[in-house]
């Protein structure tokens, strides 16, 4: 028989717990874990339960590392460490991050997804002095993850598209 239909009543009710909370989103093992703890599920039953939902694949920490990665790329871009750092919380295990991490940013250019971001902030800086400019500029992708050595050469970039007065950053 089929763990899904698992006949203790305790886990039964700590499966539809579940799922109704993954029917929202996409949790992590810890995460279900807490959610479960919180609605007064024993450590056993939440065990149990646990087993089964990865067992059916609707739990998956690699997976929802992949598509919350992608997701904060798409809409909300930041660097590596931030990420690495949003993952841990939600429980993902470092070697899930780092294989994750590798994969994603083996497509991605970061100095072009961080020269998007200033892209959109770009009346931001237009009528400050270049000081001011860089280093808030710089400032905005440190606090976003982006390490030094991709943050300077985008402020830089950014810096000559507002001094040679190119309107379309994205030409610059």
């Amino acid at each position: 028989m089929s763990d899904l239909f698992e006949l203790d009543p305790e886990v039964n009710k700590a499966k539809k717990a579940a799922f109704t909370l993954l029917g929202r989103r996409a949790y992590t093992r810890k995460e279900i874990r807490e959610k479960l703890t919180k609605r007064g599920f024993d450590g056993e039953v939440i065990a149990k339960t646990i087993v089964i939902l990865e067992r059916v694949r609707v739990i998956d920490d690699r997976d929802f590392a992949w598509r919350y990665v992608q997701e904060k790329l798409r809409l909300k871009p930041v660097g590596t460490p931030v990420l690495k750092r949003d993952l841990a919380r939600r429980g993902v295990e470092a070697p899930v991050i780092e294989d994750v991490l590798a994969e994603a940013f083996s497509e991605v250019d970061l100095e072009a997804v961080a020269f998007r971001l200033l892209c959109t902030r770009r009346s931001r800086y237009l009528q400050l002095n270049r000081d001011k400019a860089w280093n808030r500029m710089y400032s905005f992708l440190a606090r976003r993850g982006f390490s030094p050595d991709v943050a300077r050469p985008v402020t830089a970039r950014a810096w000559a598209c507002i001094e040679n007065g190119i309107e379309d950053w994205e030409e610059g």
